[in-house]
């Protein structure tokens, strides 16, 4: 937890020196950037179980804003909202914004590695499974329009 805390710290002074926001808006850049964070990791143990089959498909984005929406009240109300990683006198230094910087390097590698090897897992299943939908071509609204053209003239 204490890695955590110093993750939430260092984006609190980020925010609150850097770009010399108030205390609230320091506190809400928190919330916002750390439960994106945390999202991502969840997103990505969610696609990992779906390359396993052992959860099903979510093809709606607004389940997903929802899922990172409740994500974002969690890590608010148990970590953020006491305002603990502000007490543990953390210190500033280049060694830990180093480490967060290389943390989220590798989270967003690891997120579009494990993406790609899931997309080649679903295209190789839709090929394999071929649906009448997908071998029968679609109407197309190109050949009606010259249908009707060819009729009238």
């Amino acid at each position: 937890m204490k890695v955590y805390y110093y993750f939430l710290f260092r984006i609190y002074k980020y925010f609150k020196d850097k770009r010399n926001e108030s205390e609230f808006e320091a506190l809400f850049s928190v919330i916002i950037v750390s439960s994106l964070i945390l999202s991502f990791h969840l997103i990505g143990v969610y696609i990992i179980a779906n390359y396993f089959n052992l959860v099903t498909v979510v093809t709606n984005k607004l389940y997903m804003v929802l899922f990172m929406v409740i994500t974002g009240f969690i890590n608010y109300y148990f970590f953020i909202r006491d305002e603990k990683f502000l007490n543990y006198g953390f210190q500033k230094d280049k060694k830990g914004g180093v480490y967060i910087i290389i943390y989220m390097i590798l989270l967003g590698i690891s997120l579009i590695i494990i993406s790609n090897i899931n997309r080649k897992k679903i295209f190789e299943e839709r090929r394999r499974n071929l649906s009448i939908e997908q071998i029968e071509p679609g109407k197309s609204l190109i050949g009606d329009i010259v249908k009707w053209v060819e009729k009238n003239n």
